[in-house]
């Protein structure tokens, strides 16, 4: 049993969250959209902490799964 893909499917989400605000904050700042600009901003910088988290899910379930390997081979 592995993280790796969930954290794989919220990094995608992230990545996709963030193109759409960025190209929304473009269009708002540009005069090509009524987008609110703050708004656009809070959801990129949403969108970076989510995928900041999905990196961590990442580093703490590879942590998780070299220390259960060791607990394994102590055991031997």
């Amino acid at each position: 049993m592995t993280a790796i893909p969930h954290a794989a499917e919220a990094l995608t989400s992230a990545l996709d969250r963030f193109e759409r605000a960025s190209t929304r904050l473009i269009g708002a700042v540009s005069g090509a959209s009524n987008d609110d600009a703050g708004q656009q901003l809070v959801e990129v910088t949403a969108a970076k902490e989510q995928f900041s988290a999905g990196v961590a899910l990442i580093h703490f379930s590879n942590e998780m799964w070299t220390a259960l390997l060791d607990i394994r081979s102590n055991d031997r």
